[in-house]
């Protein structure tokens, strides 16, 4: 059942997994690419009411965790397919991160660098473009990524010199 419908509301059992609507959620992200309609799932812990149940949050989320039932959805498993758990971000200085788990590209706008970012637990499609300062946290993920980038101009330059054709 969904907010304004008429009939029997969804019902949970305890240790179900729900998806939680995020219209109503405000999250702190680096880029609101990232914050996607439904959050979790996650596990109910607790039926208050007919139209009440309680989520057991992470503790980065810091919400109140009774949701009213129009605001959660069933979570379908494929059995064909593994399903993969989104982790959820991490709290760095009172904001929420997600983990950079490499950088792919690099581009420059109005003389200011952009890097493509992979993000840790999510698919190659929702990797975004970042400025550099939004990256502090993953210093040490830069630094490889434009080494492997120097490294491979090197290498260009060199056959070009070479006369080797590419």
């Amino acid at each position: 059942m969904v907010a304004g419908e008429v009939g029997e509301p969804l019902e949970f059992k305890i240790g179900e997994e729900a998806w939680l609507d995020a219209k109503n959620v405000k999250l702190k992200t680096l880029s609101p690419k990232l914050t996607k309609q439904r959050l979790g799932p996650f596990k109910v812990t607790k039926k208050i009411s007919d139209r009440a149940y309680r989520l057991e949050l992470p503790p980065t989320m810091r919400i109140h965790n009774v949701f009213y039932v129009g605001l959660l959805s069933k979570v379908k498993r494929d059995k064909k397919r593994n399903f993969e758990n989104r982790p959820p971000p991490v709290t760095v200085d009172g904001e929420e991160e997600y983990k950079v788990e490499g950088i792919t590209d690099m581009e420059e706008r109005n003389r200011k660098w952009f890097f493509r970012v992979k993000w840790k637990g999510y698919g190659s499609e929702e990797n975004t473009w970042e400025p550099r300062e939004n990256l502090k946290n993953a210093e040490k993920i830069l630094e490889k990524f434009e080494k492997e980038m120097k490294k491979k101009a090197l290498g260009a330059a060199k056959a070009l010199r070479g006369g080797a054709v590419l």
